[in-house]
């Protein structure tokens, strides 16, 4: 009869330490939500390895999450500007580390000197092209927020040569891709 009353008790207390426990928000359990602007370093886009540098806002919802930036990739006489708004989803929110991918538009402008331009038909390269991106971000020692990332553009269509109609030359049926190294503040 004892050992019945032991049992008894036991099971109550666990049960009772087990309630006080799950009822208690733990650091993981909580939504993840973090705001952060960025600076990026990078190469692309490829298959040019050129010096890619952009700036960036981005915010984070649990699962989901927005990027906004600008990015320039240069060779000195020419300067492609790229902007970009792109939706990520985090697969395991986690502020320590976490995947995401996810996708969103980009628009770019090819500036330059004069003969860059005329060496692209003599028309201004104004482009438009839907983006993938995936990547991780994560933090690092001293607690500050890291990412390294691919985004991917597939196909990018010169709308600065559409006039009034569509060409098949007016698209880009190569994807460009830019590796990036990003650093949150």
């Amino acid at each position: 009869m004892k050992m019945k009353t032991l049992v008894a008790a036991f099971v109550l207390f666990s049960s009772a330490a087990m309630a006080t426990e799950t009822t208690q928000e733990t650091p993981a359990s909580k939504e993840v939500e973090q705001s952060m602007g960025y600076f990026s370093i990078g190469l692309g886009p490829f298959p040019l390895p050129l010096p890619n540098f952009a700036f960036g806002y981005r915010n984070q919802t649990g699962h989901h999450g927005y990027d906004v930036s600008l990015q320039a990739a240069t060779v000195v006489v020419a300067t492609q500007i790229k902007m970009n708004a792109l939706y990520h989803h985090y697969f395991k929110p986690n502020l320590e580390s976490q995947f995401y991918a996810g996708g969103g538009l980009g628009v770019s402008a090819l500036v330059g000197g004069h003969n860059v331009v005329t060496m692209v038909d003599g028309h201004n390269v104004v482009a438009i092209s839907p983006e993938i991106v995936f990547g991780k971000q994560y933090r690092n020692k001293t607690n500050d927020t890291r990412f390294i990332q691919a985004q991917i553009s597939f196909p990018t269509v010169d709308i600065g040569r559409v006039h009034g109609y569509y060409s098949h030359d007016n698209v880009l049926w190569f994807p460009l891709m830019v590796v990036s190294y990003g650093m949150g503040f």
